[in-house]
């Protein structure tokens, strides 16, 4: 049997560099599916079902993201970070918009405040996401955190949260859906898989 050999500096940071890029990725992936949730909720005004429909899924999907961040990320975020207050002041955001989904879960929609209550957690959220994106994200770009540990733990634990809170199905597809895409660079096998897509 071979021995492995050990990865050279310059290799582990890049494999660390490629994880948190990786957990980036995954979590403006997150922000951009509720922004965009915030918005397809102001063009069904007058469809109720709809509008409980996508506050209902949304609340979940927050939920899990806020649980993910909280449990596997903004402890070693905080390690990296020379303004911890970025940490602390992200971490008032997450309480601020957990109560007001815990109102949201009490209500439907013939609730005088239903709207007002989803349209002002949407503002939280966009303020919430400005400032991961535009502040703490770029910040951890040097950082010396062993970022492919977080990875796994991120990756495990979103499974478990997404299991729990019943949005394990659509979770699945996602990947299922990507494990279908071929390598960008292959377009002939594209239009094949396309093409059996089709035949299906």
């Amino acid at each position: 049997m071979a021995e492995t050999t050990p990865r050279s500096a310059a290799a582990t940071t890049r494999a660390r560099n490629a994880a948190r890029e990786e957990i980036i990725e995954m979590l403006k992936a997150d922000h951009k599916k509720v922004k965009k949730a915030f918005k397809d909720f102001e063009k069904l005004e007058g469809d109720d079902e709809a509008r409980e429909q996508i506050v209902r899924q949304t609340c979940a999907e927050l939920t899990l993201h806020a649980e993910l961040e909280e449990q596997c990320f903004y402890g070693p975020a905080r390690e990296a970070l020379k303004e911890e207050d970025m940490v602390d002041e992200a971490e008032v955001e997450h309480a601020s918009a957990k109560w007001l989904i815990e109102q949201l879960q009490s209500m439907s929609a013939d609730d005088e405040k239903f709207a007002a209550t989803f349209t002002v957690l949407g503002e939280y959220i966009n303020h919430h996401v400005k400032e991961e994106e535009k502040e703490m994200f770029p910040s951890l770009e040097r950082s010396k955190v062993d970022w492919e540990a977080v990875l796994q733990e991120m990756t495990q634990r979103r499974q478990e949260l997404a299991q729990e809170l019943g949005l394990a199905e659509e979770e699945g597809e996602d990947e299922e859906m990507q494990a279908l895409q071929p390598p960008p660079a292959s377009r002939g096998s594209r239009s094949r898989a396309a093409s059996a897509s089709r035949g299906r």
